[in-house]
């Protein structure tokens, strides 16, 4: 099967709205936990997401709790606000389109008045029964991910049948009970989150299916562990993966290395234009 236009869509944020479809959009990831898998406790916050901006990035993505498997566990609600409310202030006063990365509803809530555009739930909503009203009433971006269990359970989690129809299902149902209006969502299958090595390529190879859901896609796989090797050395792997996720009508892709992926979602986005 050859590869086909994308859809075009507005995402209504918070403040602004942004056109998805043009161009591929990238999502930097900046982390203020002390030991996320790749980067945690390394580097300033704020000083990273300016220098991310100045590489390309179109919207930062900014989390305080991590969420890898064999992390050092849930942080509480204040700790994670303590460390993501003033590097939210800084990054939306210095003009960027700040995402916070939460699943729970009152982090939410203080992210989006502190100047967040979007909140992306890692959990699809499930977490916090709060969560889906919350973002109602914000009136800010949400995206939706899909995840089966938490990270402590994904080791004893059984294998995905149906992997792609199973996605689709489960993003439809949760996105219809959230009430939250369709022009403020994007979805996320969720790479790694519950699915074990070979499902990840699987769920790759059939991201065009999500196009059912009829809402724009974001694809995050970068330096996730199913790729192989130490987290150093899954840059290429990287780009390859969120090359494919752009041909299969991916609109967002988030990532670690804003400069290795916008030279690749220039190349991705020049062979859609050429359909």
């Amino acid at each position: 099967m050859g590869f086909a236009r994308r859809e075009r869509f507005p995402w209504q944020l918070r403040s602004r709205r942004l056109s998805l479809g043009e161009r591929t959009l990238v999502m930097g990831i900046v982390n203020a936990t002390p030991d996320s898998f790749s980067d945690g406790g390394h580097y300033d916050p704020v000083a990273h997401g300016l220098r991310l901006l100045e590489e390309g990035a179109d919207i930062l993505d900014l989390g305080g709790e991590s969420t890898r498997p064999g992390g050092a566990g849930e942080v509480s609600g204040e700790e994670e606000q303590s460390r993501v409310l003033p590097v939210i202030k800084a990054l939306a006063k210095a003009g960027a389109v700040v995402s916070v990365d939460t699943y729970r509803a009152s982090t939410a809530r203080l992210a989006i008045e502190a100047g967040a555009e979007i909140v992306n739930d890692v959990s699809g909503l499930l977490w916090d029964p709060e969560m889906a009203s919350t973002c109602r009433a914000l009136g800010c971006g949400v995206v939706v991910m899909h995840t089966r269990g938490k990270p402590s359970e994904w080791a004893t989690l059984p294998p995905m049948t149906a992997i792609v129809p199973t996605v689709v299902r489960e993003l439809q149902q949760r996105i219809a009970e959230s009430g939250i209006a369709r022009d403020r969502l994007i979805v996320d299958p969720g790479f790694g989150f519950g699915k074990r090595g070979e499902e990840n390529f699987t769920l790759m190879a059939g991201l065009e299916g999500l196009k059912e859901i009829g809402l724009p896609i974001m694809a995050g796989a970068s330096r996730k562990g199913f790729l192989g090797g130490e987290v150093r050395d899954r840059e290429f792997a990287t780009v390859a993966m969120h090359t494919a996720a752009i041909l299969s009508g991916a609109h967002v892709i988030r990532v670690h290395n804003v400069k290795a992926a916008v030279q690749g979602a220039l190349i991705a986005d020049a062979i859609l234009l050429g359909l």
